[in-house]
This record gives structure tokens, sequence and C-alpha cells, in this order.
């Protein structure tokens, strides 16, 4: 039996690879999870037990894809000047942005087949990429 994993469905562009796979048909099973889900889809990048748990009711996924990401919460967002730095902001944006998904990758990489094709991708920001991206601070 094939399976898929999604991490970050609440999400507009986790949503719609959920809704993709599911369509395309090419997976017996397409788990989708998040961090506003409850129950069995319920997986918070800052909670480790939470990724542990949902790595081990998935099984043997081929294809794993985090779809997550912080960029505002609240009244918080990116920072567009260094004197803005909050430590406390940015520790959670490296926690769910940088530890998260590597976290993801620690539980569910073990369980995923040792032959055959397999695909773990983590997609990220533009803000994220190590090139001049012209919107200027964004430190975290």
């Amino acid at each position: 039996m094939s399976s898929a994993v999604v991490v970050g469905v609440s999400g507009g562009i986790g949503k719609a690879l959920e809704e993709a796979l599911i369509e395309e048909g090419a997976f017996d099973k397409v788990y989708g999870f998040a961090r506003s889900e409850n129950g069995d889809r319920h997986l918070d990048l800052e909670d480790e037990a939470s990724i542990a748990a949902a790595a081990l009711r998935v099984g043997s996924p081929t294809l794993v894809i985090v779809a997550t990401g912080l960029l505002h919460d609240g009244d918080k967002g990116p920072e567009k000047a260094m004197r803005e730095l909050d430590p406390v902001w940015m520790a959670r944006n490296f926690a769910i942005n940088a530890i998260g998904p590597a976290l993801v990758a620690k539980h569910f990489l073990p369980t995923m087949p040792k032959a055959g094709r397999i695909v773990f991708a983590v997609l990220s920001a533009r803000v994220g990429s190590i090139g001049d991206n012209k919107l200027g601070g964004w430190y975290g």
C-alpha cells in the first residue's frame, strides 16, 4: 500500500497539495497534518512527540512534503531592520521554519522504504534564499 504525507494542510499550499494528491489517485492513502488539526491529523512542529506519533501512525510513506512556515502571527511579522530583532520571536521562527522540518525528517525518514524511489521535500519561502530577495531585512 503506497502512502503520501503532507505536513501543513491548514495553509494554502499544503491544502492544495493534499487535494491534488488525493485527486490524482497515485497513492492508496494521503495523510494530511497540521498544528490546527485535531486527533490523528494533528502535528505541531514545536512538539516533537506529536511529530513522532504522526510518523508511527503513517507507517511507510514513499512521499513526504513539508509545506509549513511562519512569517506572521498576530501583530508579529518579519523585521525589516536589525533594531527590530526580538530574540523570542526569532527563536519561534527558527523552531517552526528550520528545526521543525528537520524533526519531521528525523522521524519520517527512518519509516520510509529502504528500496525504490522515495521523496522527502521541504518547501521554503522566497525570503529564505541566500540571494538578495530585494525585500530587505527578515533576519529570522
